[in-house]
């Protein structure tokens, strides 16, 4: 019966486009509103209304610092660059869990955590990935954060250089979880690995209408369980997309009658694919989420190696890179 319903409702893997059917659509919205209700559901059931309520009293958004989180493994070659970005763009700290890395991944991490609050844990073994979150989510779950979920090779962009923490605050206290888009970018016809940061190699993104996945950024104390490898977490609380529409549950991207997503004030560049080697690379490490059912192969690589739309945006922050890399140098020989 499930895979009966599955081959009903869902799209086929290459299909991330609109048909732009209002049935569909009214189906989508219905479907969606169906699982939010048992998502509430679920939460009375677990947590009960009086520590629901409680929850809900307590959380607020002033001096809410933001704190990324990301499960790693041999990232060596990507993480200096991605620690800087996201460091430029306003995060306050991280919170790394290290799969059992055997580069130099460590000593990026010592070297970047004289400037910044990073909390490292070494965390090997296989299918570590929800393990991981929870273990965040719990440990951080007193604290006044909000925790944005990314891997290494995605980076959250400001949709025209907006402040990310001006833009945080403009939430109401009760919103729990915030999906922020994918915008999918490809190899840029790279075979083997370009020298330099990928933000200045990797320009070539998918159009407007490609649907895409989301990552999230959640209230810890507000956050029930880690679900969906770091796409969506099963929260109470009010949950929206990132121009602050209500969302009753996950926007599944090949559920039917899905549609592209906001882009409006916020959105997360994957560079899902960058070159040709670097994915043979991906696909030699493993799924992070379930090791057994590696999800990456070349059939992936062509549906999501996007690159329609020329775009320098990212490269603002190159100078900012720059300059916060002096600063660091600079402050280490005094």
């Amino acid at each position: 019966m499930k895979k009966i319903l599955k081959n009903v409702l869902f799209k086929k893997q290459d299909n991330r486009y609109s048909d732009n059917s209002q049935i569909k659509k009214m189906v989508n919205n219905f479907l969606s509103f169906c699982m939010g209700v048992i998502l509430v559901i679920q939460n009375y059931l677990t947590w009960g209304p009086g520590n629901i309520y409680q929850a809900k009293n307590i959380a607020k958004n002033q001096n809410r610092k933001l704190y990324i989180l990301a499960i790693m493994k041999n990232e060596d070659r990507y993480l200096d660059e991605w620690l800087y970005y996201h460091r430029v763009i306003g995060a306050d700290g991280f919170i790394i869990y290290d799969n059992g890395s055997t580069d130099n991944s460590k000593s990026i991490i010592e070297r970047h955590s004289k400037f910044i609050d990073i909390d490292y844990t070494y965390f090997p073994g296989r299918s570590k990935q929800t393990a991981a979150y929870q273990d965040a989510i719990e440990r951080y779950r007193k604290k006044n954060v909000w925790i944005l979920t990314i891997d290494i090779d995605e980076f959250l962009r400001p949709v025209n250089k907006i402040n990310v923490k001006k833009w945080l605050l403009s939430f109401a206290p009760n919103v729990s979880q915030i999906l922020i888009p994918w915008t999918i970018y490809g190899s840029s016809g790279h075979e083997n690995r370009p020298i330099g940061l990928v933000i200045s190699n990797y320009l070539y993104h998918s159009e407007s209408d490609f649907i895409t996945e989301y990552k999230s950024i959640v209230k810890p104390e507000l956050v029930r369980k880690a679900f969906m490898g770091g796409h969506f977490y099963k929260s109470i609380g009010k949950i929206v997309n990132e121009s602050g529409k209500k969302l009753w549950y996950y926007p599944y991207v090949l559920l039917t009658g899905s549609r592209p997503s906001s882009k409006n004030f916020m959105a997360i560049n994957h560079y899902y694919c960058k070159s040709m080697q670097d994915f043979k690379d991906k696909i030699s490490r493993g799924d992070a989420f379930n090791y057994e059912n590696n999800l990456r192969d070349f059939t992936e690589f062509k549906i999501q190696d996007r690159n329609e739309i020329l775009d320098y945006e990212s490269k603002f922050y190159l100078k900012e890179i720059c300059r916060l890399k002096q600063l660091d140098e600079d402050d280490s020989k005094i």
